[in-house]
């Protein structure tokens, strides 16, 4: 079902803001992708990803996400609309081998955009395989002019081992340290633990799950971001 809907183009995009917390202008955004299923409607990622990554079809199911973002990301461009930079999510499975690099290249060229207007987001897990070579790989895409974002930090085993290892230019802290912020002042203190620890190694620090205005102020007021995104922003909605 999974090939038929790629064939028949039913995964779209969705996007959601990130603001810059200090200015409060908006940052960039992230391409969320979604199945726009004949019968059941608009599905989301976490019902079909998995299926997508065991399948190994996440190879082509990526491959059209990066095209759909570089397109979008062409069109405003085209319309004069200032550019927020695009995040997509890659999965580990992508990091293996040479194929992500030869789509990417391809997208980026035949859409005419900068590599500088994407973000690839990687998460925790998805880099645990084969740290070497998704290390290879994140340090020819980073020279390529894309920005790489850590997804999820703080839910695996090894995340303070290889921050320092991998190429990258943000981390991206996972919603449940925000979740209960507001209830459990030891959150807090690993909140603030993990931001220091990512500026000191010259990282941008990205929050996620920002959904009320409690979560928004204990964040600000403790200097825990540099980005915020969250349902208090923004809901991920189709570009137009």
């Amino acid at each position: 079902y999974m090939r038929r809907g790629l064939e028949r183009n039913e995964f779209i995009l969705h996007y959601q803001p990130k603001q810059d917390l200090a200015s409060g202008n908006l940052n960039g955004v992230e391409a969320l992708v979604r199945w726009q299923h004949p019968q059941r409607g608009l599905v989301d990622p976490d019902q079909f990803i998995p299926l997508a990554e065991e399948t190994g079809l996440i190879v082509d199911l990526g491959r059209r996400i990066i095209d759909l973002a570089c397109a979008q990301i062409a069109d405003w461009r085209h319309a004069g609309l200032a550019l927020p930079r695009v995040a997509i999510n890659v999965s580990g499975v992508q990091l293996i081998g040479t194929q992500l690099v030869t789509d990417l290249r391809r997208a980026l060229s035949e859409h005419d955009i900068p590599a500088s207007l994407l973000e690839l987001e990687i998460t925790e897990s998805g880099l645990m395989n084969d740290l070497k070579t998704a290390r290879d790989i994140l340090r020819e895409l980073k020279s390529m002019g894309l920005s790489i974002a850590i997804d999820d930090f703080g839910t695996g085993y090894s995340s303070l081992s290889y921050l320092d290892m991998l190429p990258l230019n943000k981390v991206k802290i996972d919603r449940s340290f925000v979740r209960d912020l507001t209830k459990d002042a030891k959150k807090l203190k690993l909140l603030r633990g993990v931001v220091h620890l990512a500026r000191e190694l010259g990282l941008e620090v990205v929050v996620e799950g920002v959904e009320t205005e409690d979560q928004l102020h204990m964040i600000s007021d403790n200097n825990c971001a540099d980005i915020i995104q969250g349902y208090i922003f923004g809901t991920p909605m189709p570009h137009g």
